[in-house]
């Protein structure tokens, strides 16, 4: 017996010993794993990112070919020219009013455009009244 006795010790040695190691080859295997996975999370983010970033340049893209198209225009290009450079065709005469507003130019310089009537700022009860009991 005193054989197998030494024989049992050794191998209740070895357990402990067999047991750290296969704890510290899982420990080393999910260190790894989690590494690879925040790795996997970090490309998945950065790829969504530079996805969204290719629609919005996407639709610059689409803005900047439409404002090109539209700049061939051969009346945007004669309005541009008008406003910006100042031309006109032969027989045009150009007027430029400084300091004054473009839409109140527009209305005081037509002459079409009718004076106000003093009974135009008669309350409106008082103009229909005016209209019933008129005797013309």
């Amino acid at each position: 017996m005193p054989t197998n006795r030494p024989s049992s010790l050794v191998s209740k040695a070895k357990w402990p010993l067999f047991l750290m190691a296969n704890v510290a080859v899982l420990l080393v295997v999910g260190v790894a794993t989690i590494r690879e996975s925040y790795r996997g999370w970090t490309v998945d983010a950065e790829i969504r990112s530079l996805e969204q970033k290719a629609q919005s340049l996407e639709g610059r893209k689409m803005q900047l070919s439409e404002l090109a198209a539209k700049m061939q225009d051969q009346a945007f290009i004669e309005k541009e020219a008008r406003s910006k450079l100042g031309l006109q065709k032969p027989g045009e005469h150009v007027v430029v009013l400084e300091g004054v507003a473009a839409t109140q130019t527009a209305w005081q310089l037509n002459p079409n455009v009718q004076q106000v009537n003093p009974s135009d700022t008669e309350s409106n009860p008082k103009r229909w009244w005016n209209y019933f009991t008129a005797n013309d």
